[in-house]
């Protein structure tokens, strides 16, 4: 399966090559480049960055990342590149009001600004530079539009639950419109759609939609939404078919959006297969049903998931909720499977 957030940003790496190479003319310098744009990517795409704080906007933490790779490089390199250095990093400041996915005002400010960064450089005016940049731009954008739009569907959408006031954290179903004809009766159709194999299949789906969302998400500057997918017992047997699913999600800046639902049953029957997905960066929520026996042995098991799906009216409840080490984790939900 495709892996749409590795696509799109190595996508994304490659065009910014493109920008600065067109901008930087005569001055562009492959090595250089590709450390800002290595940088940029894991800032933007994670709105993350070590020695941020929490105050901090994400153009800031983009800005701080930047000035790192400059005094990185400037350790690094000859003197000779200390004035190629810091032109290149001038220009990178502006690369985050041109990765998007719409035309804004915005942009057309980036483009003459970086258009008299370049006019310094070269010591000449180019009069056709900012029209020429601004197609590439405009072209570039609707490509990467239309990348993401193509994974979209009229036959599947996703519904989501929300499972708490702030409403970032957001359960995900599958929902269909497929038409079955006339002479289905509406049991054979419920297990036709139950059926392992076409449930596994809806389920794929659901994660390329999501995958799509939280790409959208990201680009918006949403960071704090996590979703809840359903990962089935009945793929943990079928591991090519498994390693396909996963591979949909198998990407660091989907991965912190995710948490995968696997209910007490299916733990019990693939333990080791789930403790290595979870060391290899998964995140999964379990989901107690009734194969679940309050013990102090399972309760020892539910430490190592992130977050724990229970039924308000198990005998356990109360209980559960007062254990120090789990209660935080518990999400109360209408149904577990």
């Amino acid at each position: 399966m495709i892996n749409i957030m590795n696509e799109y940003t190595t996508y994304t790496k490659r065009i910014l090559n493109n920008y600065m190479k067109y901008i930087l003319d005569k001055y562009y310098d492959k090595g250089i480049v590709n450390n800002y744009i290595d940088k940029y990517i894991e800032v933007r795409y994670s709105n993350y960055l070590d020695e941020s704080t929490a105050k901090d906007t994400l153009t800031k933490k983009i800005s701080k990342g930047l000035m790192d790779v400059t005094a990185s490089l400037e350790k690094s390199l000859p003197e000779s590149k200390i004035d190629k250095i810091k032109t290149i990093e001038r220009v990178f400041k502006y690369v985050h009001s041109l990765d998007s996915l719409y035309i804004l005002e915005s942009q057309n400010k980036t483009i003459e600004n970086i258009s008299i960064i370049r006019s310094e450089l070269l010591k000449e005016e180019d009069e056709g530079f900012s029209s020429t940049f601004d197609k590439m731009l405009k072209e570039d954008i609707k490509r990467k539009k239309e990348f993401l739009d193509s994974f979209l569907s009229d036959t599947f959408s996703l519904t989501k639950t929300r499972l708490n006031k702030s409403s970032n954290l957001l359960r995900v179903k599958i929902k269909d419109n497929i038409k079955f004809p006339e002479l289905y009766s509406d049991v054979a159709i419920d297990k036709a759609r139950h059926k392992d194999s076409i449930n596994e299949d809806i389920v794929t789906i659901g994660y390329v939609l999501t995958t799509v969302e939280i790409i959208n998400n990201i680009l918006s500057n949403n960071f704090n939404t996590t979703y809840f997918l359903p990962l089935p017992k009945s793929i943990f047997s079928k591991t090519t078919k498994r390693a396909r699913l996963l591979s949909i999600i198998d990407n660091e800046y989907i991965l912190e959006h995710v948490n995968l639902v696997i209910t007490f049953d299916t733990f019990k029957l693939y333990k080791s297969t789930i403790i290595e997905l979870l060391h290899n960066g998964y995140l999964f929520t379990i989901a107690l049903d009734d194969s679940f026996n309050y013990c102090s042995e399972n309760l020892e098991y539910l430490e190592i998931f992130t977050n724990i799906f229970m039924l308000k009216d198990k005998y356990y409840y109360k209980d559960m909720l007062k254990n120090g080490k789990l209660g935080k984790r518990i999400i109360i939900v209408d149904e577990v499977e």
